[in-house]
C-alpha cells in the first residue's frame, strides 16, 4: 500500500481509478469523509454493514482500525505445562542432588 500524505482533493482522488485501487484505506476514507459533508455521515453500524459487503463482493476482508483501552501488541500467552513437564522440574532438585553427590564422590576421599 503506497505511503505519503493524504490526498488534498478527495473527489479527484476518487474518480481516479488508478489511485483509488492502489490505496483502498485512503479511498474509504474518502468516500467517508465527502458522505459526511453531504449531510449523510455513514454510522458505525451502516460501515459495518458496508464492509460486510464489499467483503461479499470481492472476497477480502477490509482493513479496520480498531481502538483498545489495552496493550495493542501484549506478549502471547505462555504455553501450557504438560504432565511430563512438570514432572521434570518438580525431579529437577533431586536429580541435581545426586549428580552433586556423585561428583563429590569421584573427587577424592578415603578409599579405605
Amino acid at each position: 500500500m503506497p505511503q505519503g500524505t493524504f490526498p488534498s482533493d478527495p473527489v479527484a482522488f476518487l474518480t481516479d481509478p488508478e489511485a483509488a485501487a492502489a490505496n483502498r484505506v485512503w479511498r474509504q476514507d474518502c468516500w467517508l469523509m465527502l458522505k459526511a459533508r453531504q449531510g449523510h455521515p455513514i454510522e458505525r453500524e451502516a460501515g459495518n454493514r458496508l464492509n460486510d459487503l464489499e467483503e461479499r463482493i470481492t472476497g477480502r476482508s477490509t482493513l479496520v482500525h480498531v481502538s483498545t483501552d489495552c496493550d495493542p501488541d501484549p506478549l502471547p500467552p505462555a504455553p501450557a505445562m504438560t504432565e511430563v513437564e512438570a514432572a521434570r522440574r518438580r525431579a529437577e532438585p533431586s536429580i541435581f542432588r545426586a549428580i552433586a553427590a556423585r561428583a563429590m564422590g569421584s573427587r577424592g576421599g578415603s578409599a579405605a
